[in-house]
């Protein structure tokens, strides 16, 4: 009688589970970084939208205010500081968004401060002009504001706004200067890791504030009135991915001038 016998069973080798394990790999990597790219641009769409609703929020502030709000800080739990209408001076000028103040949706973190896709808080800035001299900081003071717009007075804003990143902020040439009278400046710092220098001088070159709460680290804020806008870069020696706008004296006039508000 014939008998029938199986072939024998050939395992994979050692190379070609090699090989299969490789292009699992590149796939996995491929996914992985075409996953992480997707989610940072959907966190700086994000974060962008929010820095637009701030803006419309402070020029809205203005409107029915006649000034700006202060910034806030860590221990302001998200309101100005400080905030209300006999406002003449601000306890500091570069801090974070007053999101209480504004009545800004989002979400906030311990302290109570409006915080970007990637969990650091909204920065925001403001010019400390004062024309006068008499201690009534222009634009978060009412009388000093129309003062300012109606050129009474002789100062004009003084927060620079570069968009060279290989040169200092200010530059030797004026072309690396985009605007040197913003009024006031909003930004994220986004994907926290380690800071390019453009970003530090952003926020936080020199001096920190202390956070109360559920953290003991402390905060960065910028101590100059210098600022960097300029596109995303990704390389490893200057990375920038701050995303910065800034309000316009002019519009801001302009804007209240609508209003009713001016002269």
């Amino acid at each position: 009688m014939l008998t029938l016998r199986s072939p024998a069973c050939r395992g994979f080798s050692l190379i070609e589970m090699s090989m299969v394990l490789l292009i699992l790999s590149l796939l996995l990597t491929g996914i992985t970084v075409s996953l992480t790219a997707t989610l940072q641009s959907a966190h700086r769409r994000a974060a962008t939208a929010t820095l637009l609703e701030i803006e419309q929020a402070l020029y809205g502030f203005a409107v029915a205010h006649g000034r700006l709000p202060c910034p806030a800080s860590p221990l302001s739990a998200g309101q100005a500081s400080p905030d209300g209408p006999a406002t003449r001076s601000c306890n500091l000028y570069s801090g974070f968004v007053p999101a209480r103040t504004l009545a800004i949706k989002g979400r906030v973190n311990c302290d109570g401060l409006l915080i970007d896709p990637w969990g650091r808080p909204y920065r925001y800035s403001i010019t400390q002009t004062d024309a006068s001299a008499n201690g009534r900081i222009d634009f978060v003071s009412t009388d000093e504001l129309r003062n300012e717009a109606e050129g009474m007075q002789n100062a004009k804003p003084d927060l620079r706004i570069c968009h060279n990143l290989r040169r200092g902020c200010p530059s030797s040439r004026a072309v690396d200067i985009t605007t040197d009278t913003a009024v006031a400046v909003i930004f994220s710092m986004g994907r926290p890791r380690k800071d390019s220098p453009a970003e530090l001088e952003n926020a936080g070159e020199n001096g920190s504030v202390i956070a109360s709460g559920c953290t003991q680290s402390p905060y960065p804020v910028g101590s100059d009135n210098n600022f960097y806008s300029a596109p995303q870069i990704e390389r490893s020696d200057q990375p920038f991915d701050d995303l910065l706008i800034w309000i316009s004296p002019n519009i801001l006039y302009n804007k209240m001038l609508d209003a009713g508000r001016l002269p």
